[in-house]
């Protein structure tokens, strides 16, 4: 064979897609939510078949420092993309920006970032799940009595979104339920049973509770069971784990809204491929749904396959 037809059969040849190297970073290490995601972002690698990906994020949810740290860590010329739930919308701007500016596309995921260096942010719609939530509340206290709100961290864009929605419904459409505590409990599970057991002892008559997120749930029920208050307290929670599942079965929990975040993984992983590739998805927000689940309906197929990683 000529040199020239060895050429030309070498030209022919189908180009092997390059790699691409993606790095995921959580808000934490300490929550199955990030479980459930993983498994989307994992799909999303399985379709495509040409990624390298780095899951690193910091233990726990308030630890702003080490999340910015790991960004900037991986903010490096052989990055392609990176997919980021941010800890706090304000703070993660600068970093984020300027990983940006190195040509690296970034997705956020789950939480907002302020400003537009992200090339998508994929989120549940927080501020209707926090309505959603505000709702099954109403209905449980036949839209009148007290209400406690326990967020997490200040500055967490999911979880403000949530309260927010949560405290606009019921502004508008069950005024005789008043929220008489809106408090930060703390971004681990141990700072938020503490937190909760703290807002107990400061309001003990209150009617109903909103629990943000997680780990916010999970230190509410704890405090409501070591109070002695369980299932005393009309109670809904946000998020899923197999302690908090016991908690609705036993009816100390009358609801959670859960969301879908092995769909908002696989979209986030997704948009980050499409963005290294040179062909972003539009639009630049996309949103996934959550649903109340509760003691009637957890049980059924479509509820069930979002409630176990």
């Amino acid at each position: 064979m000529s040199l020239l037809l060895v050429c030309i059969a070498f030209s022919m040849w189908p180009a092997q897609a390059k790699d691409l190297n993606v790095v995921f970073i959580p808000k934490a290490r300490d929550q199955d939510f990030w479980t459930f995601m993983r498994q989307g972002v994992e799909r999303a690698m399985q379709e495509d078949g040409h990624v390298n990906l780095t899951w690193r994020g910091p233990a726990h949810n308030d630890d702003i420092d080490s999340q910015i740290q790991i960004l900037r860590i991986y903010s490096r010329p052989e990055v392609d993309a990176i997919i980021i739930a941010s800890t706090d919308r304000a703070r993660l701007v600068e970093p984020v920006k300027q990983a940006a500016a190195m040509g690296i596309k970034v997705v956020v995921v789950d939480s907002a970032v302020d400003g537009n260096a992200q090339a998508n942010f994929v989120t549940t719609d927080n501020y209707a799940a926090g309505a959603l939530a505000a709702e099954q509340l109403a209905n449980l206290l036949n839209r009148q009595g007290t209400v406690a709100v326990l967020r997490t961290i200040a500055g967490s864009g999911s979880t403000d979104d949530r309260a927010r929605g949560f405290t606009d419904y019921l502004k508008k459409n069950a005024p005789r339920l008043v929220i008489v505590a809106d408090e930060y409990g703390g971004g681990t599970r141990g700072k938020a049973a503490r937190g909760a057991a703290t807002l107990l002892e400061k309001y003990p008559h209150v009617d109903g509770i909103f629990a943000v997120n997680e780990s916010t749930s999970d230190g509410m029920l704890r405090a409501l069971r070591h109070a002695g208050l369980a299932g005393k307290k009309k109670f809904i929670g946000f998020d899923t784990t197999e302690f908090l599942l016991d908690g609705l079965r036993r009816q100390e929990i009358h609801g959670l809204v859960v969301q879908d975040p092995r769909q908002m993984g696989y979209q986030a992983m997704r948009a980050a491929l499409a963005a290294a590739k040179g062909a972003p998805i539009k639009p630049a927000l996309i949103l996934t749904e959550a649903v109340m689940v509760t003691q009637e309906n957890y049980q059924k197929p479509e509820i069930r396959s979002l409630l176990t990683p």
